[in-house]
């Protein structure tokens, strides 16, 4: 996928972060990419004023925005049942990228999460998977946001929890798995290479 692939002239981004050098690097970035129309807002507050005021195709979320942070506002966002923009996308941008803090990310409802600093090539492949690779909306009693599975390679019992999960079978054994010493020479030629 090539830059030319993503112009982002129409699209209104909102990008949420108290620090203002941030907004100004983002915005750089967008513009970058075609964007005309970005907001910036400092918190939650603004955010959601900004929802109320503009027309916001895209937000991208501080993890840390004031006052209770990222993670809450995008949950607010998507648990809003009567809002128009229960389903705008919802980039997280956090300097803490551990496993668990992804993992609550995407379980708040975030449809990526971009690395702080962020860098033009980052940014571009987060935006233009949500623009090119969307993914069907979860709505259940305790979750509603993007599926949060990027790839289907099976279901434990061979039957999904979704209603348009297809049953999924496994084949039956057509062989034996391979045997001890070619599992250790195969080692043994990846440590030599």
């Amino acid at each position: 996928m090539t830059r030319e692939n993503l112009n982002l002239h129409g699209i209104n981004f909102l990008v949420a972060d108290a620090n203002a050098y941030f907004c100004m690097i983002s915005q750089s970035i967008l513009r970058s990419f075609g964007a005309t129309k970005i907001y910036e807002a400092r918190n939650a507050m603004d955010v959601r004023r900004a929802l109320v005021e503009q027309r916001i195709d895209f937000l991208l979320c501080d993890s840390m925005l004031p006052p209770s942070g990222g993670l809450e506002l995008t949950r607010t966002i998507r648990w809003s049942a009567n809002s128009e923009y229960r389903t705008i996308p919802i980039l997280i941008l956090t300097s803490d990228t551990r496993l668990n803090t992804i993992a609550m990310a995407r379980d708040s409802g975030a449809n990526m999460v971009v690395a702080k600093p962020v860098s033009v090539s980052g940014l571009y492949n987060r935006i233009a998977w949500v623009a090119f690779h969307p993914r069907s909306f979860v709505d259940s009693p305790t979750y509603f946001g993007p599926d949060r599975r990027f790839k289907i390679e099976g279901f434990p019992t061979g039957v999904g929890r979704r209603k348009g999960d297809k049953e999924f079978s496994v084949g039956e054994e057509d062989g034996p798995a391979l045997a001890q010493d070619d599992i250790d020479s195969l080692l043994n030629l990846a440590r030599k290479a």
